[in-house]
């Protein structure tokens, strides 16, 4: 009881001073000159404020840059093209409610490689399989992974088993794995993939990286009119993979490996942090309701878990068949919480107010159910990762339908609904985003500009725009549907590994910075 009262104490106490406190701000800006003093635009001006682990980037427009808005404090300053590594270095005092001026001169500077250069580099033996690999195998990391590293044919086939293991066993541990149970697996397409990694990096082949030329990731794309901020989660190994907003504006997010539940408050930068009572729960999804209660899944611990934000209290809640995975939730107009089931191959709703689980079968076999979203009509949609289809369920009959996208094997991972209720999702395996029409099921797709670049998640702003991360090119892009055009912005953190993204009330996305442990905001400069 005590642990709850101490919760409940701090909470209200971050809650109250959001509300109450004004903290005023800073501002900085200046030129930004090439070599050559040439005026420069698209130049990444990040300003780090050292003591509250905050990091604002803005892109140089005309040979200037702007950054209003700053907490006061000591600060890091440093800059390169987009892109690029950082070629300029200065510390400053932000002072509440002065503006600095600091000029920056950039020296020339190498691109920043990224796990999409090395995609590329990957042999092709025109037979299918190099697809296959991507599709499978960086997934969740980039192929330097095994670029790296060297084992014949049943030692691939054991890296490869467990890979598709990790949601219920937890990390990486092929040693685990017997070289009977590795034999003892039929899977064909285990198989074909152990063969080609064992063929192009087995144990003959010579130890060292081929370092491709980082060609992936180019300069912004597009007018540089974005402000990106970073937050540090305290936890600084906590591995968040997906957020959500509340009402209040206040983002929540999972900590997967470092078991908590994570708040921040985006008006003062405090954070909140609160440990998952289970010994391994790997917190996955999650959303926010209007009465204060925030839910997570557990991919591993098999729960849906609630935390009271206002007393601190949490509630775990077993899902009715072992082994399920819960995977991404969304919360429906009517209160019921959706959810994927990864490796129960299902569709899932509860009800908050009877604490009842209603389960839904996907025809298509180990579909590998992802990203999830309930439209006006109840209709829910959901992706089928490896099923390589966007379904679509019907609670009052039971029915599922399932739309192919035109191009095969195109992995479709998350999803997002527009304010026509059409469906816009991601192409992670072959590089495109499209739109599937809720009325006809036609569904159009759009090559994106960065080749190999994994798109992951998917949102859509007030404005109509379509918001999506580059996973493994490290961006993130704006898609403006009337026009066609996209604009791509080079994240801060290098290898970021974004796995969600948020709109909040005010228009501004927010995204998950799996890698480096960051919550992050993309506001437009209008």
């Amino acid at each position: 009881m005590l642990k709850v009262v101490v919760l409940s104490l701090g909470l209200w106490f971050w809650q109250n001073t959001s509300a109450a406190q004004t903290i005023d701000t800073g501002s900085l800006q200046g030129a930004v000159r090439d070599e050559n003093g040439k005026p420069m635009t698209g130049a990444a001006v990040k300003i780090r404020n050292v003591e509250r682990g905050i990091t604002v980037t803005v892109f140089s427009r005309s040979g200037n840059y702007s950054a209003p808005g700053l907490f006061a404090g000591r600060s890091e300053v440093s800059a390169g093209m987009g892109g690029h590594s950082e070629s300029a270095k200065a510390d400053v005092e932000i002072a509440p409610g002065t503006k600095i001026l600091l000029n920056l001169a950039l020296k020339r500077s190498a691109p920043i490689l990224t796990p999409a250069d090395w995609i590329a580099q990957l042999p092709d033996d025109q037979d299918g399989v190099k697809q296959l690999v991507i599709n499978r195998c960086v997934n969740c990391h980039g192929p330097v992974n095994f670029v790296s590293r060297r084992f014949d044919r049943l030692g691939w086939k054991k890296v490869v088993i467990d890979m598709g293991r990790i949601e219920e066993i937890g990390p990486p541990n092929y040693k685990s794995i017997s070289d009977e149970e590795a034999m003892a697996s039929k899977s064909e397409e285990v198989e074909r993939i152990a063969v080609y990694l064992s063929k192009h990096f087995g144990p003959d082949k010579p130890l060292g990286l081929n370092v491709p030329k980082a060609v992936a990731y180019r300069n912004t794309v597009g007018e540089p009119d974005v402000v990106i901020t970073q937050f540090d989660i305290p936890t600084r190994t906590a591995i968040p993979h997906n957020l959500t907003v509340d009402p209040r504006g206040h983002v929540w997010f999972v900590e997967r490996y470092g078991e908590k539940i994570g708040g921040l408050d985006p008006k003062t930068g405090g954070f909140r942090e609160f440990p998952i009572p289970a010994k391994v729960a790997r917190p996955h999804g999650i959303v926010a309701d209007s009465s204060g209660f925030v839910w997570w899944s557990e991919s591993r611990g098999n729960h849906l878990g609630r935390l009271d934000s206002r007393s601190g209290e949490m509630k775990r809640t077993p899902l009715p068949q072992e082994r399920s995975s819960p995977h991404t939730l969304f919360l429906a107009s009517d209160g019921l919480i959706w959810m994927t089931q990864i490796r129960g191959n299902r569709v899932a709703s509860f009800d908050p107010r009877a604490e009842t689980f209603k389960e839904y079968a996907i025809p298509t076999k180990q579909s590998r159910p992802y990203g999830i979203v309930v439209d006006s009509r109840n209709h829910v949609w959901f992706c089928e990762f490896t099923g390589d289809k966007i379904g679509r369920l019907d609670p009052a009959t039971g029915a599922i339908t399932e739309y192919a996208p035109p191009t095969r094997y195109s992995g479709p991972r998350r999803l997002a609904l527009d304010r026509n209720g059409n469906v816009w999702f991601t192409q992670y395996n072959t590089n495109k985003i499209a739109r599937l029409d809720q009325e006809s099921g036609a569904i159009r797709e759009w090559e994106i500009p960065t080749p190999d670049s994994g798109p992951y998640d998917i949102a859509v702003d007030r404005h109509g725009k379509i918001w999506f991360d580059e996973f493994t090119a490290n961006k993130i892009v704006r898609f403006d549907p009337a026009t066609a055009k996209f604009s791509e912005f080079p994240l801060p953190g290098l290898d970021s590994q974004v796995r969600k993204m948020a709109v909040d009330q005010a228009g501004a996305v927010w995204l998950s910075e799996y890698k480096n442990s960051r919550m992050v905001r993309v506001v437009e400069r209008r």
